[in-house]
């Protein structure tokens, strides 16, 4: 009976949290989200109690840790653009030590922390990706993945010691409730929009957020002290992908899927106009190198034997986003 459990969510704005929180309630837990930049659309309407803090600041965490039994640390700076390095370890590196910190101070029962896929080390290609596959651990390798390695070797020092954490690997997250939309999302919402008519011919692993978020609660309730676990679902290839999605809408939403090699082209152009438009670029070489490299082999034993993940099809996937998309006018219908 979960009637009094307080969980506290960070980045609880985010895609993971929006819809993480929406499953507790489901669940019958209180919900506590950190609230970080004053986005309320996520919380619109759901019983959540928020509290301001940000987790670069540890001191203002003691408040919202309170009371808490479970924390989901979900909070993430998201970023294949070199330029926001530093910013990149401060949320990903420090701020995971200041919630691992202040867990400690408050005593909590259980912490899961969201890493990602990227933590890991890509090569060997052609092998399953298991959950005993080596961090990122080279200075040079691209930041935002090194930070959720590093991350995460925090978050092991401390179970260690004083905490009860189990740690969580998603592949690619797609599924609805995305009120600021990411980079997965947002390239569903080009593709539906007729703006990216021409696809690469790559692929990725995708996960269901809402599956996500059942995993991760019961990787609260059933989760090792110090295992990970890769949560991932279906591998999907874009341009097959465009046509779902050009089938549900009815529209012509892939002109021809192009060779991954073809994406070097981009680069010099996205350079200059984020120089414009001062917006982070899209198309990065850590980009490319994150697409030629996506795992085709995840198998996700571990989450399915000891934490219950279930994948729903992708297709529903799918469906569900594109529709909340629709109701949002991001897409045109």
């Amino acid at each position: 009976n979960n009637n009094m459990t307080l969980a506290l969510i960070t980045g609880g704005s985010g895609h993971v949290g929006a819809n993480l929180s929406r499953e507790l309630i489901n669940q019958g837990y209180k919900v506590r989200c950190i609230d970080y930049d004053n986005d309320y659309r996520a919380f619109k309407n759901l019983d959540i109690e928020l509290i301001k803090a940000d987790i670069t600041d540890k001191d203002s965490l003691k408040p919202a840790f309170k009371d808490v039994e479970v924390v989901f640390h979900t909070a993430a700076f998201i970023s294949l653009d070199r330029r926001y390095e530093n910013l990149i370890r401060k949320i990903n590196v420090e701020g995971t030590k200041n919630v691992c910190e202040a867990s400690v101070d408050a005593n909590i029962k259980k912490l899961v922390h969201f890493s990602s896929i990227d933590a890991f080390q890509r090569e060997p290609m052609d092998e399953p990706l298991y959950e005993s596959r080596n961090l990122v651990s080279d200075p040079k390798s691209i930041p935002y993945d090194l930070s959720k390695a590093d991350g995460q070797r925090i978050v092991l020092d401390f179970t260690n010691n004083y905490l009860d954490a189990s740690i969580i690997h998603p592949t690619s997250i797609m599924g609805p409730n995305d009120f600021k939309p990411g980079l997965n999302c947002q390239s569903m919402i080009d593709i539906a929009n007729q703006k990216r008519l021409l696809n690469i011919d790559f692929g990725y692993n995708y996960v269901d957020v809402r599956d996500l978020s059942k995993t991760a609660i019961n990787c609260s309730i059933k989760g090792v002290n110090g295992q990970n676990y890769l949560v991932g679902g279906e591998f999907l290839m874009f341009p097959e992908i465009a046509k779902m999605i050009g089938k549900l809408l009815d529209r012509r939403t892939l002109l021809a899927a192009l060779p991954i090699s073809s994406m070097y082209f981009n680069v010099p152009y996205e350079i200059v106009k984020s120089k414009f438009t001062k917006k982070p670029r899209l198309m990065t070489i850590d980009t490319i190198h994150t697409i030629k490299t996506a795992h085709k082999l995840i198998p996700c034993t571990l989450a399915k034997n000891e934490l219950g993940h279930a994948n729903r099809p992708f297709i529903e996937t799918i469906t569900d986003t594109i529709n909340f998309f629709i109701d949002r006018g991001l897409i045109k219908n």
